[in-house]
């Protein structure tokens, strides 16, 4: 619709994401690649502190992006042995690029449950999901848990234990005074595993 063709977006992504860690590092950034063309461009003010840049995607394509450009990946929909073979993969191409040290913030986005069972949580976290991906919950559930915080943080466990250092969650609760303190409890569990 707006005349970018799409096969190109891998390419203008890396292009963008060279772009914005210069521009995060604070002096004026000139760059002039296939895609886009900045003269003296500044990002103001820069900020004090450094801005993790997190690549994002299921594809192998967005991994080794974020080995090579990134400060860490954020999967979703990965079983914990997708996760650590991703970043493994994140890992290698870090060493391709010649990179320093491997990107080492890695995350997993996470929809769950959160209520007093696994059958309250579940008539939750279904219908939103069915809603905002218009697709059976069916398709999705083994990647989303739901019921106690004990349970959503027994499913979280094998992430954890293969590098995954944060969770976006994404909680469906009775109400949301209970997705909060839901959510705070799983982190309480998951930093005692």
């Amino acid at each position: 619709m707006c005349g970018v063709d799409p096969a190109t977006r891998g390419q203008r992504m890396d292009e963008c994401l060279v772009i914005v860690r210069q521009l995060l590092a604070g002096p004026p950034v000139s760059f002039h690649g296939t895609y886009f063309d900045l003269d003296e461009a500044v990002i103001a003010p820069a900020p004090a502190t450094p801005i993790p840049i997190i690549v994002g995607g299921r594809s192998d394509a967005a991994i080794r992006r974020a080995g090579r450009l990134g400060d860490g990946w954020l999967g979703i929909w990965n079983s914990p042995a997708r996760f650590a073979a991703a970043t493994q993969l994140a890992a290698h191409e870090a060493a391709r690029a010649g990179r320093a040290g491997p990107p080492a913030r890695h995350a997993m986005q996470v929809w769950c449950g959160l209520a007093d069972s696994k059958q309250a949580a579940r008539a939750c976290l279904a219908p939103a999901m069915q809603a905002f991906y218009q697709l059976p919950f069916e398709r999705f559930e083994r990647y989303c848990p739901y019921g106690t915080a004990d349970d959503v943080a027994e499913f979280l466990t094998p992430y954890v234990d293969v590098g995954c250092t944060e969770f976006n969650l994404i909680p469906q609760s009775p109400d949301h005074d209970q997705a909060v303190a839901g959510v705070a409890a799983v982190k309480k569990l998951l930093a005692r595993a």
